[in-house]
């Protein structure tokens, strides 16, 4: 199994009261995605924050191969109550990200970023189960309605990111995720047992004819 080195960033004893929790969640975790899908050797830097999701009390980046970044907010009450496993879900979700940096990596155009991001959300219900995560659940017909847009700045490597998966501009919040979701789901459902971990490495564009069912 591929080795994975946490780095807690606790000079200043930020994380020392989380520790022991963090650090069983996150390799429980990874040792879990190892049995399904191919990991490459891992560093996980987790570190505090107040830049995370309100909701979540953490946040997960993978930038590039190898690395992933963890930040969490020991003050924000959702960390700890960690509600459905919200640590272990978000770790998961990063880790395909990882899988899928060491293949094709996360792309630069629209279109691979809705795929990367569809295929991690799918492959948190394929290690854990349970329902999508709030940023996956836009309602068909807001998602629908931006479809034909993604489908002609699908190759656009200079799309707005921010407005595409943060709502920064005239776009919904979390549409990004939530298309993406949908568009690997459609994928999903027109090729039985090609589960997320089994594409982690797969083109983009073989998910871009399930746009136009979505």
């Amino acid at each position: 199994m591929a080795s994975m080195k946490l780095h807690f960033l606790d000079a200043r004893g930020t994380l020392t009261a989380l520790h022991h929790w963090l650090h069983k969640c996150l390799t429980e975790t990874h040792e879990k995605a190892a049995g399904l899908m191919p990991l490459q050797p891992l560093d996980v830097v987790v570190q505090t924050g107040k830049r995370i999701i309100p909701e979540k009390g953490h946040v997960g980046y993978t930038p590039k191969p190898g690395v992933v970044f963890i930040t969490v907010d020991p003050d924000n009450p959702a960390l700890k109550a960690n509600v459905d496993a919200s640590l272990e879900r978000m770790f998961a979700h990063e880790l395909h990200h990882a899988a899928r940096w060491d293949g094709p990596g996360y792309g630069s155009s629209l279109g691979e970023a809705l795929v990367s991001e569809g295929l991690a959300g799918h492959f948190v219900l394929e290690l854990f189960g349970g329902l999508p995560e709030p940023w996956e659940q836009l309602p068909e017909s807001e998602i629908r309605v931006h479809a034909t847009l993604a489908a002609q700045k699908w190759e656009s490597a200079d799309y707005n990111h921010e407005a595409w998966f943060f709502g920064r501009g005239d776009l919904p919040r979390w549409l990004g995720y939530s298309l993406g979701f949908r568009l690997v789901g459609q994928f999903l459902s027109e090729h039985p047992g090609s589960g997320p971990s089994k594409l982690a490495v797969a083109q983009a564009q073989d998910f871009r004819l399930a746009l136009s069912l979505v």
